[in-house]
């Protein structure tokens, strides 16, 4: 068992697991784990396992043939390496145990030696993710440390678009989550807060990231969308101009209209950078007010 196991909350599938192997039930086919691995006997779809053994940043996953024995050469890490893998390419459902052990060559069933089942399987890749978020060291300008770690987390969420639809409802409290959530606590140790205000601090500045984040995959998911039926600039520029002028003969939309005759187009792409940095900006600022208000 991984020292790191530790760091976990004392409930939940890490703690589950933790207790199994103290009660030694170290054994795949005694963890509960097992009724995911049947189900997940019949599942599985999109890209060829074959194809995710070369994913970037992969820790190489050689030729193990594990049956199920704990020295078989497996080692979590690249199990929820290749399972970020197969969610990345086709979508957090279609993560299994059977998938993952195509890719890593092994039996399904040796996956249950560092796991016990797909909901841990889940809190480690949320927490993995973490690893992969730039959290500065306090350089006593709070607002420019949290700016970068806004910055990171956004692009970590917008590489792993599948996070977001779990991220929100069941943030993990693993290592990596905690090490992150300590130094951004430290961040604010410049300002000499007491804790509760501290907390609302951060989870303020989180809440602006997910929801502007939640805004831009919508923005994705549309733009595709519109490309599969969209055949040219002029034919757009055209529907616009018909739907414009049936707006204006109701003489109800006027403040909307501005935003056609002024060509704004509020979900461009170009434009989601700038959009995302004066939302940030907007937050941090209005932190930056309420906090001076409320000391003085």
């Amino acid at each position: 068992m991984a020292v790191d196991d530790e760091l976990w909350p004392p409930f939940g599938p890490a703690a589950a697991f933790r207790e199994q192997l103290a009660r030694g039930r170290g054994r795949p086919g005694e963890l509960p784990g097992r009724a995911d691995h049947q189900r997940d006997q019949g599942r599985g779809r999109g890209r060829q396992a074959s194809d995710l053994r070369g994913r970037p940043g992969s820790r190489g996953h050689g030729d193990q043939r594990g049956r199920g024995r704990p020295g078989s050469g497996l080692s979590r890490e690249e199990i929820v390496d290749v399972a970020i893998a197969i969610a990345d390419a086709d979508g957090a459902e279609s993560v299994s145990m059977r998938k993952i052990a195509q890719v890593l060559r092994a039996g399904a069933m040796s996956l249950y030696w560092h796991l016990a089942g797909k909901e841990h399987l889940l809190e480690l890749m949320l927490d993995a993710l973490m690893a992969d978020m730039v959290v500065p060291e306090p350089t006593g300008d709070w607002q420019a440390d949290l700016r970068v770690q806004a910055r990171s987390q956004r692009q970590v969420l917008l590489r792993h678009r599948w996070v977001i639809d779990f991220i929100a409802a069941r943030p993990p409290l693993g290592p990596n989550t905690l090490r992150n959530l300590d130094k951004s606590l430290a961040t604010l140790d410049c300002l000499h807060l007491d804790t509760e205000t501290a907390i609302n601090v951060l989870q303020t500045v989180n809440t602006y990231v997910l929801g502007a984040v939640v805004r831009e995959l919508g923005e994705l998911r549309t733009q595709s969308e519109q490309e599969e039926w969209v055949t040219s600039e002029t034919e757009v520029h055209s529907k616009l101009e018909q739907w414009r002028s049936r707006l204006e003969a109701t003489g109800m939309f006027d403040h909307f209209l501005r935003i056609i005759r002024d060509d704004v187009d509020p979900d461009a792409e170009e434009t989601r950078d700038a959009r995302f940095e004066f939302g940030l900006d907007a937050v941090l600022e209005g932190m930056k007010a309420k906090l001076a208000k409320e000391a003085g």
